[in-house]
């Protein structure tokens, strides 16, 4: 097939750590013998099939897809109780609200990926042997990344892996392809994924491509999934085909442990290979202001944990984080605010005060609030991941003290004592609760100080909402009683497409946490092989002690796969993993029944001249309530009904 359409240049985003910069001149070039004949015309048409894959990073928009530009409004850890924000109302989907698939900027990669791996063999007289050999490999690292994307949403696809020329050699009946079985797509990626492997050199030739140990850090996730949906998966659908019965949606069970062990030695190969490492660069054992400063910094630099990376730049390429995730307090205009982390999210972590249910022990056995001096000494003692992780109230941020609250308690107290708000616990909006004594504001615009008792060390007055809320009505500021800090820049312009910190697709810390739970998988499943135990154990205490977490004890404690998937929740929160993680695990149903988010509020007695800190529902906004409730028939995304109906034989997914 002739390519006729110009390709120019593209400045490639997506970039692995190495020491040389990928920096071709903008050339424009025409015909197939320019494209595919000279090595500067295959990295034109590389590099444009890199900036194309479907990375879920800063610029990732479920409602809209992928490299989208503006703020995003709705976030996906907003989708699985990692926190709460003003616009992201409940257990959204892909397509649900603005009819935007994942198809055809699928399929339209995938050609471009067949194209390059049919016409660089016929010019490998003029690329290279070597040149050659590692063009083929990230071809099929590509065409594995994108079939990934298709897999994980649709389950079984059409199996595309030449290119079809329709209308030149292929009718229109030859476009309508039939739907893979599920299980044949996830050994498709396998093989593009070992043919990886085996073929691309061990260090990336050029800054932002690929080598042999990315290709195999990608294959310990995509495996994994693929294990759990064996697994876990309940949906089924078959299809007639031809006569050929075929399993569209759903992998045999007796495939689980093959793709469990299959994810758990290509995290092997990773971690033998000694090119990477958990950063500990500003990590001091006992001391766990370093120990945080060394996670946060993490997302911000170029470490020795980072395996895939997308970077960003101000002149070719920027992203909107910041003006999405900032604090109100320290914008310069535009948009704040859209993730605040919830209680449930918190609660995970060690170092926190709990009841004997688990929760934040805010109340003492008297039924008053455990009052403090700042709402910080409530997390004191918090591990310094997720003070790394999470800007609590009075927090410092770009210098400023965060100031978050709720309100101003201006009651008496009982015996020094503050009792517990009507608030406490409850599903309705602060301000609708009845309770005397309780100033709030209606908004960040109206938030007017008001008198604190003579003497206070704290000044004559204080504003209700702080600096940032949370307030009463729909308005900008805080939604959740804290701030997001990971990947938060520490510097520079946070209004419009000005951020620029590179997103960390793969790191260390995921291969070692793909490999602990496929090992503890396999170990529960009896499977021989490696001490699967002792991986999984030593590899959570890993990833532990660089957070500061309380170490396992023994093998023995871990004891329940909920422990590698917390420990994962908490590693990889708002990395935009843990809503897959929830779907191939197959309990976001069970999370998300009729639930509501726990967020913290934090007020001001001006009796006692101490803070208290509240726990109680994400509060409602206008006629939004915040319900999430997740419908099991998405599991398998429905395929584009634009699909179906130019093609009968794509059987749609069920319940859709």
């Amino acid at each position: 097939m002739k390519l006729k359409k110009i390709i120019t240049t593209i400045s490639l985003t997506l970039a692995l750590s190495a020491c040389t910069d990928l920096d071709i001149a903008p050339k424009n070039v025409t015909g197939e013998d320019d494209i595919f004949g000279s090595n500067d015309g295959v990295m034109s048409n590389v590099a444009r099939i890199y900036s194309r894959l479907p990375i879920e990073d800063f610029k990732y928009y479920y409602p809209q897809g992928f490299n989208v530009n503006g703020a995003l409004y709705k976030q996906m850890a907003c989708l699985t109780g990692e926190a709460v924000g003003r616009d992201t109302q409940g257990a959204d989907n892909e397509g649900q609200l603005t009819n935007w698939y994942y198809w055809d900027e699928g399929y339209a990669e995938i050609r471009d990926i067949n194209t390059l791996l049919e016409k660089i063999p016929q010019y490998a007289s003029k690329l290279g042997a070597t040149e050659t050999k590692t063009y083929l490999a990230e071809a099929r690292f590509n065409r594995a990344f994108t079939y990934f994307a298709l897999a994980k949403r649709y389950g079984g696809v059409p199996l595309v892996s030449t290119t079809i020329d329709y209308p030149a050699s292929v009718n229109i009946e030859g476009t309508r392809l039939f739907r893979a079985s599920e299980e044949a797509i996830w050994d498709f990626i396998a093989a593009d994924l070992d043919y990886a492997i085996e073929n691309l050199p061990e260090n990336s030739p050029l800054r932002g491509r690929v080598n042999k140990y990315v290709a195999a850090a990608f294959k310990s996730r995509a495996m994994l999934y693929a294990g759990s949906i064996a697994k876990y998966n309940t949906i089924e659908q078959t299809q007639d085909q031809n006569g050929t019965v075929v399993r569209t949606v759903g992998i045999p069970a007796n495939r689980a442990n093959d793709y469990f062990k299959a994810a758990y030695d290509a995290a092997k190969l990773v971690v033998q290979s000694n090119k990477y490492a958990l950063y500990k660069g500003l990590w001091k054992a006992g001391d766990k202001a370093a120990q945080a400063t060394n996670f946060r910094r993490l997302f911000l630099t170029e470490t020795t944990e980072n395996i895939f990376v997308k970077y960003y730049d101000a002149t070719n390429a920027a992203h909107n984080y910041d003006e999405s995730v900032q604090p109100y307090q320290t914008k310069s205009g535009g948009n704040d605010s859209e993730v605040s982390p919830t209680m449930d999210f918190i609660e995970m972590f060690d170092g926190i005060a709990k009841d004997p249910d688990g929760h934040f022990d805010n109340i003492d056995d008297n039924g008053f609030y455990n009052a403090v001096n700042s709402p910080l000494d409530a997390f004191a003692n918090a591990e310094p991941r997720l003070r790394a992780t999470v800007i609590f109230p009075m927090d410092v941020y770009r210098g400023q003290v965060i100031e978050i609250r709720r309100g101003i308690w201006t009651g008496n107290t009982v015996g020094g004592k503050i009792p517990k708000l009507a608030s406490e616990g409850a599903i309705g909006n602060v301000g609708n609760i009845p309770q005397s004594n309780l100033s709030l504001a209606p908004s960040l615009s109206n938030n007017t100080a008001i008198p604190l008792e003579p003497g206070d060390p704290r000044g004559a007055t204080m504003k209700p909402a702080g600096a940032n809320g949370p307030v009463n009505a729909w308005d900008f500021g805080n939604t959740g009683g804290t701030y997001l800090a990971k990947y938060l820049a520490e510097s520079g312009t946070t209004t419009g497409s000005n951020s620029t910190q590179s997103w960390i697709e793969i790191r260390y810390a995921e291969v070692l946490l793909n490999q602990a739970e496929a090992a503890y998988e396999l170990y529960q499943a009896g499977q021989s092989g490696d001490s699967y135990l002792t991986v999984a154990f030593n590899n959570i205490n890993s990833i532990r002690e660089r957070a500061g977490a309380n170490l396992l004890a023994g093998e023995g404690d871990l004891n329940n796969i909920n422990i590698v998937r917390i420990e994962r929740r908490k590693e990889l929160a708002f990395e935009n993993k843990t809503y897959w993680d929830l779907k191939r695990w197959r309990v976001l149903h069970e999370e998300q029944n009729n639930r509501r988010w726990r967020i913290l509020n934090t007020f001001y007695s001006t009796k006692a001249q101490q803070y208290f800190l509240s726990v109680k529902f994400q509060e409602p906004r206008d006629v939004f309530q915040y319900l999430f409730t997740f419908d099991t028939k998405y599991y398998y995304q429905p395929i584009p009904p634009g699909e179906i109906n130019k093609n009968p034989n794509c059987k749609q997914n069920p319940g859709f």
